[in-house]
């Protein structure tokens, strides 16, 4: 069976980062100058709900202007007591470096001391740094270890980052059909990373038998919750009928919202979709603003794209140096467009030659590797 742009996705796990600060359920009720003050003096009395309520109103700006050291003091004073939402909350901003100077060793015993009293997400943080090797020495069997104690407790990051650690056999022997079966419970609790994964799994046969139809469920289910990449695959599916209807309009919506949140994969496609008029209306200026979209953010099907309406004019003003730069830019990660170059050159004046080689080299430099957002740890607001 044809597999379009499978490459687009493929089994995609995102590894979710530190958890933000948090917030007692049972305490979060708005506070007002007056709760406040009564609030304040329970807890220069020593009440260490309060002073953990008094780091989480500091932290938050609740009646006072927000004043992370002073979030800090107060959850330190709760932490000190035992307070194990104020052990959390203090590993996040000793992790962030808020308000108290950044320190990951620390944070992670704070993260460990509020694991070890069944805190799920300090579970799942201190997990998250075992498996990082953030600020102690990598260690996958302690973090499959955290990641089941917060899975126990549903909490659905760490479903998702258990599945992930199965799925690729990442400190435990791969199992595909144990990794689908933390994301079903992930996405049956309507997380979108769950659900997107899930859905991943389900397109791929992985984990149990290619399913296009459930995958395109669970890619809607993600989608709309905004999930950019649930996004785009749902507008894949639907612009090739993959698991539901052909239906070009359904694509374009679809494609059209990830392309908005500055998915390049969907805003390539998008402009091919106005580049042939289907399920809108077939518009070349359109389909070149996303298509230039997309080529810069290093799409390389949308660079040589790009370049061939410059070289015909189509949508954008006849240029044949944007067109030069465009195709050798491609070349970083399509085929060789040697032939389209040569082409080009025979019609450019050495100068013009020379510029478009000097705009491309910059091209190239400004994208050079940097370190990768998923490589770090980030905060899930």
């Amino acid at each position: 069976m044809n597999r379009p742009w499978l490459h687009v996705m493929g089994l995609v796990f995102v590894l979710t980062g530190v958890l933000t600060l948090r917030a007692d359920e049972k305490q979060t009720s708005q506070l007002n100058a007056r709760s406040f003050a009564d609030l304040l003096r329970k807890a220069q009395y020593g009440n260490h709900g309060a002073e953990y309520r008094m780091g989480l109103a500091f932290a938050r700006g609740e009646v006072v202007e927000p004043n992370a050291s002073e979030a800090v003091r107060w959850f330190l004073k709760a932490a000190a007591a035992g307070d194990p939402r104020a052990e959390h909350n203090l590993g996040v901003m000793l992790y962030r470096g808020t308000g108290i100077e950044r320190n990951l060793a620390e944070a992670l015993t704070w993260f460990e001391k509020a694991a070890t009293k069944g805190l799920p997400e300090a579970q799942f943080n201190a997990a998250c740094f075992y498996e990082g090797g953030i600020g102690v020495p990598q260690n996958l069997g302690r973090a499959l270890a955290l990641f089941h104690e917060a899975a126990r407790q549903d909490l659905a990051a760490a479903e998702n980052n258990l599945a992930k650690m199965y799925a690729t056999g990442e400190g435990v022997t791969k199992d595909p059909e144990t990794a689908k079966w933390w994301l079903t419970k992930s996405a049956k609790q309507g997380d979108p990373v769950g659900e997107f994964d899930l859905a991943a799994m389900f397109w791929n046969g992985i984990g149990g038998a290619e399913d296009r139809g459930k995958a395109a469920y669970w890619f809607e289910q993600a989608a709309q919750q905004g999930h950019a990449r649930a996004q785009l695959m749902l507008g894949v599916a639907y612009r090739d009928g993959l698991g539901v209807p052909q239906d070009y309009k359904a694509a374009a919506k679809w494609l059209l919202k990830a392309a908005e949140q500055g998915n390049a994969d969907a805003q390539d496609r998008l402009a091919n979709l106005y580049l042939q008029g289907l399920g809108v209306m077939a518009d070349a200026r359109l389909a070149a603003v996303w298509f230039s979209k997309a080529a810069e953010q290093g799409n390389a099907h949308a660079q040589v794209s790009l370049a061939t309406l410059y070289r015909t004019g189509l949508g954008v003003p006849l240029n044949f140096i944007k067109a030069y730069t465009w195709y050798r830019l491609s070349e970083r990660g399509s085929a060789d467009q040697s032939a389209q170059l040569r082409g080009l050159a025979d019609k450019m004046s050495s100068d013009q030659v020379a510029d478009a080689e000097h705009t491309a080299a910059q091209w190239r430099q400004r994208d050079s590797p940097t370190e990768s957002v998923a490589s770090r740890a980030d905060l899930l607001e």
